[in-house]
């Protein structure tokens, strides 16, 4: 694997994880470190990181335009990871 394909794998997952904070932080009452087990048991979690994932999105469009598609393929990969990671929780 070379450099840019994990490059946008940790991006991809960094974008997520970011977007998942942000959305917890200013659209629920929760605390995405504190609750995470409370979000785990209402059976909230997947949705979270699933609606934080949209963030990743838009770092998929801005290296897809940029011509970077080894980053591009990394997130995808990420995205692809998260999904199964989300269907699992």
């Amino acid at each position: 694997m070379n450099k840019e394909l994990i490059l946008g794998i940790v991006l991809g997952f960094a974008s997520s994880f970011i977007g998942t904070f942000l959305y917890v932080s200013l659209f629920t009452n929760f605390n995405l470190i504190r609750d995470f087990v409370l979000l785990d048991q209402n059976g909230l979690l997947g949705k979270v990181i699933t609606l934080g994932t949209l963030l990743t999105v838009l770092t998929f469009l801005f290296f897809f335009y940029k011509k970077k598609d080894s980053i591009a393929k990394g997130i995808v990969i990420a995205v692809v990871l998260l999904m199964f990671f989300t269907f699992f929780v």
